[in-house]
C-alpha cells in the first residue's frame, strides 16, 4: 500500500512505448529504496501500452493516469499535483533506473536542505540496449560556476516544495521542459550532481531531442522569454564586418552572388535589419569594397579603411576590431559588439538574437557560436599520430570538443576595452543548427550553397 506521505514520487510518462513501458516500471518497482510512489501518466497512446499497464494497476504503489494526448509539459504538472512524495522524479517510459538510482538521488536531498534538484550520469544506450556512451557531467560542487548546462529533463529529482513555489513547467514550453524550468529553478535554489549513472537513456528515432531545428527553435524561444524576463536592462548593440576583399584574401568573396544575391549584400541587410543592432561598422582594405558600400549605403553604414598591416591573411581580429573602434566616434560607448562575417549566408535572426539573450540571461563577457565535433580528431605525439575524440567512444561533458562558427561573436565592450582581447574570461555559447552554420571558403562551398539556397527555399 501506498503510504499517505511516501518519501518520493516516481512518475513515468507514457505515449506509445508498449515495447518499452514494462521495463521501465520494473526498474522503479524493483529499487532498494522502497518508500516511493508511482504515477503512471499515459498519454493518449494508440498502441498496446493500456494492456501492459492495466497488469500493475493491482499493485498497492501504483496509480494509473489515462489522459487525452497533451503533451509532455501538462503530464509534468498532473504528475506535481498528484504526487504525494517529499521528492519527485520523472522517467520516461523508453528509459530505466538502476537498482540504487532512487537511493542515491534522494540521500544527496536529504543531506543539504538548501539543495532543491540533484541529478546524476547516465548510459546512452541503443535499442538492443547495448550502451554508445556514457554521458558525465562536471562536478557541480567543485568545477562548475556558470549554469548554462542544464541537467536532462528526466531521472532528475526535485524537491516537491520547490517546484510548487515556481508554479511548476510552463506548458506553452513544447519540449525542451528541462531547460525552460533550469533557468527558473538556478535562480533561486541550489542545485547538485552525482557523477554516477543512475538511468540508461534509450536512443532512437522517437526521442524528443532527435530533431535539432526544433530543439533549437524552442531553446531560442525559452531563452527569449527569460531574457525579457531578466532584470537585467536591454543591452545596445553594434555590429562589427571585417571584409578583407580578394585583392588580400583570394578565399574572400564578397561579390559572389548566392542565387539572386551578393554575399555582402545578404549580410549588411540581415544586420540592418536585425533590430537589436542600431550601429555597423565595416572595416576593410579593399577599395572596391569600400566603394562599392559607399555607394549603396552611403548614410547607413560607418566604412573604416582598414590598414594593409593588420589585413594580412594571419592577422588576428583584437587589432581589427581596436582601430575600427578608435576610428570611430562613441563606438565604446554600447555594452557589447557583434561579430559577423559574409560567408555564413543561412544564419538566421533568432540564433544570433539568442547569443544576446545569453548574455543578458548568465551574465558572461562573451558569447561565441558553436556546432558539435563528433569527427574523428587526431594530434602529433612525437611518436605518430593519436586520438584526440575517439569515435564511437564514451562521451563525457568535460570532453566535449566543439568548433566555432566562423565569424559569429558577442562581446562585452567594457572588458574588450580593459584587455583588446577577443575572448573574455568568462564565455557562454549558442548552438547552430548545421544550415546556419555553413561556411564558404571557396567556389566548391559557393556551389554547394547555390544548391542549399535553390533547393531548401533559404534566403
Amino acid at each position: 500500500m501506498i503510504p499517505k506521505s511516501p518519501k518520493i514520487t516516481v512518475y513515468i510518462t507514457n505515449y506509445n512505448y508498449g515495447k518499452y513501458i514494462s521495463q521501465a516500471i520494473e526498474s522503479v518497482l524493483n529499487q532498494s529504496e522502497t518508500d516511493f510512489e508511482i504515477l503512471i501518466i499515459d498519454d493518449g497512446s494508440t498502441d498496446n501500452s493500456m494492456k501492459i499497464i492495466e497488469g500493475y494497476i493491482k499493485n498497492p504503489k501504483i496509480k494509473v493516469i489515462q489522459q487525452k494526448n497533451k503533451g509532455l509539459t501538462v503530464s509534468n504538472n498532473v504528475a506535481l499535483k498528484l504526487a504525494n512524495g517529499k521528492y519527485i522524479m520523472r522517467l520516461d517510459a523508453d528509459d530505466f533506473l538502476f537498482k540504487n538510482s532512487l537511493k542515491i538521488l534522494s540521500s544527496e536531498l536529504d543531506k543539504d536542505p538548501n539543495i532543491g534538484m540533484v541529478f546524476g550520469d547516465y548510459y546512452i544506450i541503443d535499442e538492443n540496449e547495448n550502451i554508445i556512451e556514457h554521458f558525465q557531467r562536471h562536478n557541480f560542487n567543485k568545477d562548475v560556476s556558470l549554469l548554462d548546462q542544464p541537467a536532462h529533463g528526466a531521472c532528475t529529482m526535485f524537491k516537491v516544495e520547490c517546484l510548487k513555489q515556481l508554479g511548476g513547467y510552463d506548458e506553452t514550453i513544447s519540449r525542451q521542459d528541462g531547460y525552460e524550468l533550469w533557468l527558473r529553478f538556478i535562480e533561486k535554489y541550489h542545485v547538485h550532481n552525482i557523477n554516477e549513472p543512475i538511468f540508461n537513456y534509450r536512443q532512437h528515432g522517437n526521442n524528443l531531442t532527435s530533431k535539432e531545428d526544433e530543439l533549437l527553435d524552442t531553446r531560442t524561444k525559452i531563452l527569449k522569454k527569460h531574457a525579457h524576463r531578466n532584470q537585467k536592462s536591454k543591452l545596445r548593440g553594434l555590429a562589427i564586418l571585417p571584409i578583407r576583399g580578394s585583392y588580400i584574401d583570394n578565399r574572400s568573396l564578397p561579390f559572389t552572388k548566392i542565387g539572386k544575391t551578393k554575399l555582402i549584400d545578404r549580410t549588411i541587410n540581415f544586420i540592418l535589419n536585425f533590430s537589436p543592432i542600431s550601429k555597423l561598422i565595416i572595416t576593410t582594405p579593399d577599395s572596391k569594397v569600400l566603394n562599392y558600400v559607399n555607394a549603396k549605403w552611403k548614410n547607413k553604414i560607418i566604412l573604416i579603411e582598414r590598414p594593409k598591416k593588420i589585413s594580412l591573411i594571419n592577422s588576428p581580429l583584437a587589432p581589427v576590431i581596436k582601430h575600427a573602434f578608435e576610428e570611430t566616434k562613441n563606438s565604446y560607448d554600447f555594452d557589447y559588439f557583434m561579430l559577423q562575417n559574409i560567408e555564413t549566408p543561412f544564419k538566421k535572426p533568432k540564433i544570433i538574437e539568442s547569443g544576446i539573450n545569453i548574455m543578458r540571461i548568465f551574465n558572461v563577457d562573451t558569447v561565441v557560436g558553436l556546432r558539435p565535433e563528433r569527427d574523428l580528431l587526431f594530434n602529433h605525439n612525437g611518436k605518430g599520430m593519436q586520438f584526440i575524440m575517439k569515435q564511437g567512444s564514451f562521451r563525457l561533458e568535460r570532453n566535449e570538443v566543439y568548433k566555432m562558427v566562423s565569424g559569429y561573436l558577442i562581446r562585452d565592450m567594457k572588458s574588450f576595452k580593459e584587455k583588446y582581447e577577443l575572448f573574455g574570461e568568462k564565455i557562454g555559447h549558442v548552438i547552430f543548427d548545421q544550415i546556419s552554420s555553413f561556411n564558404i571558403r571557396n567556389k566548391l562551398d559557393c556551389s554547394i550553397a547555390n544548391y542549399l539556397s535553390l533547393n531548401h527555399k533559404l534566403k
